[in-house]
Protein backbone atom coordinates (compact mmCIF):
# COMPACT_ATOMS: atom_id res chain seq x y z
CA UNK A 1 0.00 0.00 0.00
CA UNK A 2 2.87 2.34 0.85
CA UNK A 3 4.57 1.51 -2.45
CA UNK A 4 1.36 2.41 -4.33
CA UNK A 5 1.13 5.72 -2.48
CA UNK A 6 4.69 6.55 -3.59
CA UNK A 7 4.09 5.64 -7.26
CA UNK A 8 1.07 7.94 -7.61
CA UNK A 9 3.00 11.20 -6.93
CA UNK A 10 5.84 9.97 -9.16
CA UNK A 11 3.38 9.27 -11.98
CA UNK A 12 1.85 12.72 -11.57
CA UNK A 13 5.30 14.34 -11.75
CA UNK A 14 6.17 12.37 -14.91
CA UNK A 15 2.89 13.35 -16.58
CA UNK A 16 3.42 17.01 -15.63
CA UNK A 17 6.96 16.89 -17.00
CA UNK A 18 5.85 15.34 -20.30
CA UNK A 19 2.98 17.82 -20.62
CA UNK A 20 5.35 20.69 -20.08
CA UNK A 21 7.74 19.22 -22.63
CA UNK A 22 5.21 18.63 -25.41
CA UNK A 23 2.65 21.32 -24.63
CA UNK A 24 4.36 23.97 -26.80
CA UNK A 25 4.30 21.56 -29.73
CA UNK A 26 0.69 20.44 -29.48
CA UNK A 27 -0.77 23.54 -27.81
CA UNK A 28 1.18 26.57 -29.12
CA UNK A 29 1.25 29.67 -26.94
CA UNK A 30 -1.09 32.41 -28.09
CA UNK A 31 1.54 34.91 -26.92
CA UNK A 32 4.06 34.05 -29.64
CA UNK A 33 5.09 37.11 -31.67
CA UNK A 34 6.07 37.35 -35.32
CA UNK A 35 9.04 39.31 -36.68
CA UNK A 36 6.98 41.60 -38.95
CA UNK A 37 3.56 43.27 -38.69
CA UNK A 38 1.82 45.62 -41.13
CA UNK A 39 -1.27 47.78 -40.68
CA UNK A 40 -3.20 50.24 -42.84
CA UNK A 41 -5.80 52.95 -42.26
CA UNK A 42 -6.93 54.51 -45.52
CA UNK A 43 -3.78 55.46 -47.44
CA UNK A 44 -1.62 55.48 -44.29
CA UNK A 45 0.60 52.59 -43.17
CA UNK A 46 2.47 51.34 -40.14
CA UNK A 47 5.24 48.73 -40.12
CA UNK A 48 6.45 46.98 -36.96
CA UNK A 49 9.69 44.99 -37.22
CA UNK A 50 10.92 42.88 -34.27
CA UNK A 51 14.55 41.75 -34.50
CA UNK A 52 14.13 38.59 -32.40
CA UNK A 53 10.56 37.89 -31.27
CA UNK A 54 11.65 34.94 -29.12
CA UNK A 55 13.58 37.03 -26.58
CA UNK A 56 12.05 38.49 -23.43
CA UNK A 57 13.54 41.96 -24.03
CA UNK A 58 12.33 42.97 -27.47
CA UNK A 59 13.96 45.47 -29.84
CA UNK A 60 12.97 46.62 -33.30
CA UNK A 61 11.85 49.39 -35.62
CA UNK A 62 8.48 51.09 -36.06
CA UNK A 63 7.26 53.25 -38.94
CA UNK A 64 4.13 55.42 -39.09
CA UNK A 65 3.75 56.55 -42.71
CA UNK A 66 0.91 59.05 -42.75
CA UNK A 67 -0.24 59.85 -46.27
CA UNK A 68 0.59 63.48 -47.12
CA UNK A 69 0.89 64.28 -43.39
CA UNK A 70 3.68 64.33 -40.80
CA UNK A 71 5.06 60.82 -40.37
CA UNK A 72 7.35 59.26 -37.77
CA UNK A 73 9.81 56.40 -37.54
CA UNK A 74 12.36 55.08 -35.09
CA UNK A 75 13.48 52.25 -32.81
CA UNK A 76 11.96 50.67 -29.74
CA UNK A 77 12.58 48.39 -26.79
CA UNK A 78 9.87 46.57 -24.89
CA UNK A 79 8.34 43.33 -23.72
CA UNK A 80 5.21 41.23 -23.99
CA UNK A 81 3.28 40.41 -20.81
CA UNK A 82 -0.30 39.20 -20.41
CA UNK A 83 -0.93 39.78 -24.14
CA UNK A 84 0.15 43.42 -23.84
CA UNK A 85 3.12 44.55 -25.93
CA UNK A 86 4.54 47.63 -24.23
CA UNK A 87 7.35 49.47 -26.01
CA UNK A 88 9.39 52.63 -25.47
CA UNK A 89 9.49 54.31 -28.89
CA UNK A 90 12.31 56.73 -29.78
CA UNK A 91 11.38 58.38 -33.07
CA UNK A 92 12.02 61.12 -35.59
CA UNK A 93 9.26 63.35 -36.94
CA UNK A 94 9.99 66.36 -39.13
CA UNK A 95 13.61 66.32 -37.96
CA UNK A 96 12.77 66.34 -34.24
CA UNK A 97 13.58 63.38 -31.95
CA UNK A 98 10.98 62.41 -29.34
CA UNK A 99 10.08 59.50 -27.07
CA UNK A 100 6.79 57.98 -26.01
CA UNK A 101 5.38 54.71 -24.73
CA UNK A 102 3.04 52.59 -26.86
CA UNK A 103 0.90 49.65 -25.78
CA UNK A 104 -0.46 47.15 -28.28
CA UNK A 105 -2.92 44.42 -27.35
CA UNK A 106 -2.33 40.96 -28.77
CA UNK A 107 -5.50 39.32 -30.07
CA UNK A 108 -4.89 35.96 -31.73
CA UNK A 109 -2.23 36.69 -34.38
CA UNK A 110 -2.93 40.45 -34.47
CA UNK A 111 -1.66 43.46 -32.52
CA UNK A 112 -4.15 46.26 -31.92
CA UNK A 113 -3.44 49.85 -30.90
CA UNK A 114 -2.67 53.40 -32.06
CA UNK A 115 -5.70 53.22 -34.32
CA UNK A 116 -4.21 50.29 -36.26
CA UNK A 117 -4.79 46.54 -36.44
CA UNK A 118 -1.41 44.98 -37.19
CA UNK A 119 -1.40 41.72 -39.12
CA UNK A 120 1.65 39.44 -39.39
CA UNK A 121 3.44 39.32 -42.74
CA UNK A 122 6.16 36.93 -43.84
CA UNK A 123 8.60 39.54 -45.15
CA UNK A 124 8.73 43.24 -44.26
CA UNK A 125 10.65 43.97 -47.46
CA UNK A 126 7.66 42.96 -49.57
CA UNK A 127 5.33 45.57 -48.04
CA UNK A 128 4.80 48.67 -50.21
CA UNK A 129 3.15 52.04 -49.57
CA UNK A 130 1.75 54.74 -51.84
CA UNK A 131 4.03 57.77 -52.00
CA UNK A 132 2.18 60.95 -53.02
CA UNK A 133 4.00 63.18 -55.51
CA UNK A 134 2.84 66.61 -54.36
CA UNK A 135 1.26 68.61 -57.19
CA UNK A 136 1.72 65.75 -59.66
CA UNK A 137 -1.53 63.71 -59.61
CA UNK A 138 0.06 60.27 -59.22
CA UNK A 139 1.21 58.02 -56.37
CA UNK A 140 4.19 55.70 -56.59
CA UNK A 141 4.44 52.34 -54.83
CA UNK A 142 7.69 52.00 -52.87
CA UNK A 143 9.08 49.62 -50.20
CA UNK A 144 7.72 50.70 -46.82
CA UNK A 145 10.78 49.57 -44.86
CA UNK A 146 12.86 52.17 -46.78
CA UNK A 147 10.47 55.02 -45.93
CA UNK A 148 12.79 56.52 -43.24
CA UNK A 149 15.53 56.96 -45.87
CA UNK A 150 13.35 58.53 -48.58
CA UNK A 151 11.93 62.04 -48.73
CA UNK A 152 9.79 63.73 -51.37
CA UNK A 153 11.04 67.19 -52.40
CA UNK A 154 10.09 69.71 -55.04
CA UNK A 155 12.79 70.38 -57.61
CA UNK A 156 14.17 73.90 -57.38
CA UNK A 157 14.03 76.28 -60.33
CA UNK A 158 17.82 76.15 -60.34
CA UNK A 159 17.88 72.36 -60.70
CA UNK A 160 15.23 72.40 -63.44
CA UNK A 161 17.20 75.07 -65.30
CA UNK A 162 20.43 73.11 -64.93
CA UNK A 163 18.73 69.95 -66.25
CA UNK A 164 17.00 71.45 -69.28
CA UNK A 165 18.99 74.61 -69.92
CA UNK A 166 18.15 78.22 -69.04
CA UNK A 167 16.13 78.80 -72.21
CA UNK A 168 14.86 75.27 -72.78
CA UNK A 169 11.45 73.69 -72.43
CA UNK A 170 10.45 73.03 -68.85
CA UNK A 171 7.85 70.76 -67.20
CA UNK A 172 4.64 72.06 -65.64
CA UNK A 173 5.49 70.33 -62.35
CA UNK A 174 8.49 68.39 -61.07
CA UNK A 175 9.36 66.48 -57.91
CA UNK A 176 11.98 64.03 -56.70
CA UNK A 177 12.56 61.37 -54.06
CA UNK A 178 15.87 61.82 -52.27
CA UNK A 179 17.47 58.72 -50.75
CA UNK A 180 19.66 59.25 -47.66
CA UNK A 181 22.18 56.41 -47.25
CA UNK A 182 23.69 54.95 -44.10
CA UNK A 183 27.06 56.08 -45.53
CA UNK A 184 27.68 58.68 -48.20
CA UNK A 185 25.79 61.60 -49.69
CA UNK A 186 22.04 61.71 -50.49
CA UNK A 187 21.06 61.06 -54.10
CA UNK A 188 18.01 61.87 -56.25
CA UNK A 189 16.71 58.31 -56.55
CA UNK A 190 13.62 59.13 -58.65
CA UNK A 191 12.63 62.29 -60.53
CA UNK A 192 9.06 62.95 -61.71
CA UNK A 193 7.85 65.35 -64.41
CA UNK A 194 4.46 66.53 -65.63
CA UNK A 195 4.62 68.00 -69.15
CA UNK A 196 2.28 69.70 -71.54
CA UNK A 197 1.67 67.19 -74.32
CA UNK A 198 2.62 69.76 -76.97
CA UNK A 199 6.00 70.32 -75.29
CA UNK A 200 6.63 66.59 -74.82
CA UNK A 201 6.02 65.94 -78.51
CA UNK A 202 8.87 68.36 -79.28
CA UNK A 203 11.49 67.29 -76.72
CA UNK A 204 10.99 63.50 -76.53
CA UNK A 205 13.74 62.22 -78.81
CA UNK A 206 14.39 58.45 -78.54
CA UNK A 207 17.90 58.96 -79.94
CA UNK A 208 19.06 61.15 -77.06
CA UNK A 209 19.64 60.58 -73.34
CA UNK A 210 16.20 60.93 -71.69
CA UNK A 211 16.75 63.78 -69.23
CA UNK A 212 13.04 64.45 -69.61
CA UNK A 213 12.22 60.95 -68.31
CA UNK A 214 10.39 57.92 -69.62
CA UNK A 215 6.68 58.38 -70.27
CA UNK A 216 4.40 56.45 -67.90
CA UNK A 217 1.06 58.05 -68.79
CA UNK A 218 -0.41 60.50 -71.27
CA UNK A 219 -3.73 62.02 -72.24
CA UNK A 220 -4.68 64.66 -74.78
CA UNK A 221 -3.11 67.49 -72.75
CA UNK A 222 -0.40 66.12 -70.43
CA UNK A 223 2.41 63.58 -70.08
CA UNK A 224 3.74 62.07 -66.85
CA UNK A 225 7.35 60.85 -67.04
CA UNK A 226 9.93 59.49 -64.58
CA UNK A 227 13.70 59.16 -64.43
CA UNK A 228 16.00 57.54 -61.90
CA UNK A 229 19.34 56.04 -61.01
CA UNK A 230 20.26 53.07 -63.16
CA UNK A 231 23.23 51.66 -61.24
CA UNK A 232 24.22 51.13 -57.64
CA UNK A 233 25.73 54.47 -56.62
CA UNK A 234 27.05 53.26 -53.25
CA UNK A 235 29.89 50.77 -52.62
CA UNK A 236 28.41 49.57 -49.33
CA UNK A 237 25.44 47.53 -48.21
CA UNK A 238 22.61 47.91 -47.49
CA UNK A 239 22.57 51.12 -49.55
CA UNK A 240 23.62 49.47 -52.81
CA UNK A 241 20.84 46.90 -52.50
CA UNK A 242 18.31 49.51 -51.45
CA UNK A 243 18.98 51.66 -54.52
CA UNK A 244 18.71 48.59 -56.74
CA UNK A 245 15.36 47.74 -55.16
CA UNK A 246 14.02 51.27 -55.70
CA UNK A 247 15.18 51.11 -59.32
CA UNK A 248 13.11 47.95 -59.85
CA UNK A 249 9.95 50.03 -59.22
CA UNK A 250 10.81 53.11 -61.31
CA UNK A 251 9.89 51.99 -64.83
CA UNK A 252 7.08 49.58 -63.97
CA UNK A 253 3.79 51.18 -64.99
CA UNK A 254 2.07 49.12 -62.27
CA UNK A 255 4.10 51.11 -59.70
CA UNK A 256 2.00 54.22 -60.38
CA UNK A 257 -1.53 55.05 -59.25
CA UNK A 258 -3.36 57.51 -61.47
CA UNK A 259 -5.05 60.30 -59.51
CA UNK A 260 -5.71 62.57 -62.46
CA UNK A 261 -9.16 64.17 -61.91
CA UNK A 262 -11.93 62.39 -63.81
CA UNK A 263 -13.99 64.19 -66.43
CA UNK A 264 -17.75 64.42 -65.96
CA UNK A 265 -20.45 65.54 -68.45
CA UNK A 266 -21.45 69.20 -68.28
CA UNK A 267 -24.55 71.00 -69.54
CA UNK A 268 -23.84 73.17 -72.58
CA UNK A 269 -25.82 75.96 -74.25
CA UNK A 270 -24.88 76.92 -77.82
CA UNK A 271 -24.97 80.70 -78.21
CA UNK A 272 -24.06 81.22 -81.85
CA UNK A 273 -22.88 79.36 -84.95
CA UNK A 274 -21.14 81.34 -87.69
CA UNK A 275 -18.53 81.20 -90.43
CA UNK A 276 -15.56 83.43 -91.18
CA UNK A 277 -12.69 83.71 -93.63
CA UNK A 278 -8.99 84.13 -92.88
CA UNK A 279 -7.05 85.16 -96.00
CA UNK A 280 -4.02 83.11 -94.90
CA UNK A 281 -5.59 79.92 -93.51
CA UNK A 282 -8.97 79.61 -95.23
CA UNK A 283 -12.64 79.29 -94.27
CA UNK A 284 -13.94 78.29 -90.85
CA UNK A 285 -17.08 77.32 -89.00
CA UNK A 286 -17.15 78.56 -85.40
CA UNK A 287 -19.44 77.54 -82.56
CA UNK A 288 -19.80 79.72 -79.46
CA UNK A 289 -21.21 78.18 -76.27
CA UNK A 290 -21.59 78.40 -72.50
CA UNK A 291 -20.46 75.52 -70.28
CA UNK A 292 -22.96 75.72 -67.45
CA UNK A 293 -21.53 75.16 -63.98
CA UNK A 294 -17.86 75.17 -64.98
CA UNK A 295 -15.61 76.56 -62.24
CA UNK A 296 -12.29 78.37 -62.09
CA UNK A 297 -9.24 76.13 -62.56
CA UNK A 298 -11.13 73.45 -64.44
CA UNK A 299 -10.34 71.95 -67.82
CA UNK A 300 -12.87 71.11 -70.50
CA UNK A 301 -12.98 68.92 -73.60
CA UNK A 302 -15.78 69.14 -76.11
CA UNK A 303 -17.10 67.36 -79.22
CA UNK A 304 -18.64 69.70 -81.79
CA UNK A 305 -20.80 69.07 -84.87
CA UNK A 306 -21.77 71.57 -87.56
CA UNK A 307 -25.05 71.01 -89.44
CA UNK A 308 -26.42 72.46 -92.66
CA UNK A 309 -29.72 74.32 -92.81
CA UNK A 310 -31.56 71.03 -93.36
CA UNK A 311 -30.03 69.52 -90.20
CA UNK A 312 -27.57 67.25 -92.02
CA UNK A 313 -24.12 66.85 -90.48
CA UNK A 314 -21.34 68.77 -92.27
CA UNK A 315 -18.26 68.22 -90.11
CA UNK A 316 -17.18 67.17 -86.60
CA UNK A 317 -14.23 68.36 -84.50
CA UNK A 318 -12.95 68.66 -80.95
CA UNK A 319 -11.72 71.44 -78.70
CA UNK A 320 -10.29 71.57 -75.20
CA UNK A 321 -8.76 74.06 -72.79
CA UNK A 322 -8.84 75.66 -69.35
CA UNK A 323 -11.73 77.63 -67.88
CA UNK A 324 -11.40 81.39 -68.07
CA UNK A 325 -10.53 82.70 -64.60
CA UNK A 326 -11.88 84.73 -62.89
CA UNK A 327 -15.00 84.48 -65.11
CA UNK A 328 -15.39 80.76 -65.91
CA UNK A 329 -19.01 81.23 -67.04
CA UNK A 330 -17.96 83.31 -70.06
CA UNK A 331 -18.45 82.22 -73.69
CA UNK A 332 -16.17 79.49 -75.08
CA UNK A 333 -15.69 78.62 -78.72
CA UNK A 334 -14.37 75.99 -81.08
CA UNK A 335 -13.62 76.27 -84.77
CA UNK A 336 -12.44 74.17 -87.69
CA UNK A 337 -11.74 74.56 -91.40
CA UNK A 338 -14.46 73.98 -94.00
CA UNK A 339 -14.52 74.27 -97.78
CA UNK A 340 -15.75 77.43 -99.53
CA UNK A 341 -18.81 75.62 -100.90
CA UNK A 342 -19.81 74.54 -97.38
CA UNK A 343 -19.90 78.12 -96.03
CA UNK A 344 -23.38 79.12 -97.26
CA UNK A 345 -24.88 75.80 -96.09
CA UNK A 346 -23.94 76.13 -92.39
CA UNK A 347 -27.04 76.44 -90.24
CA UNK A 348 -26.34 75.30 -86.66
CA UNK A 349 -24.02 73.38 -84.35
CA UNK A 350 -24.16 71.09 -81.32
CA UNK A 351 -21.64 70.84 -78.49
CA UNK A 352 -21.11 68.15 -75.83
CA UNK A 353 -18.55 68.87 -73.10
CA UNK A 354 -16.91 67.21 -70.10
CA UNK A 355 -15.13 69.09 -67.30
CA UNK A 356 -12.60 68.16 -64.60
CA UNK A 357 -10.39 69.89 -62.09
CA UNK A 358 -7.35 71.10 -64.02
CA UNK A 359 -3.80 69.83 -63.61
CA UNK A 360 -1.95 73.09 -62.93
Amino acid sequence: MARKNILIPIAILIIAFLFGLFQPKFFPSTSKLQSCYHATVGDSNSLLQIKDPTTEQLTGELIFQNYEKDSSYGVFTGNLAADKLTIDFTFQSEGVESKRQITLTKSSDELIGEGYTYKPVSDCKKVVYNQGLGLIPFDMKLPLYLFPQMKLQQMSEEQVGWTFGPGGFKPIQSAKIVYTPTKGEPVDAVVFYLWQKSVWDVIANPNEAPDWGVMQWSDQANVFSVNGVQDCVYPNEPDCGNISEIYAYIYEKSSYINKVPKYAPAEVKVVKTKTFHDPETGYYVLSQFNILGIKADQSYRCDLIAFDKAGKEIITWKTEGLSFSPRPSTIYSGQTNITPDQVPTVGSSSVKCEVADAII
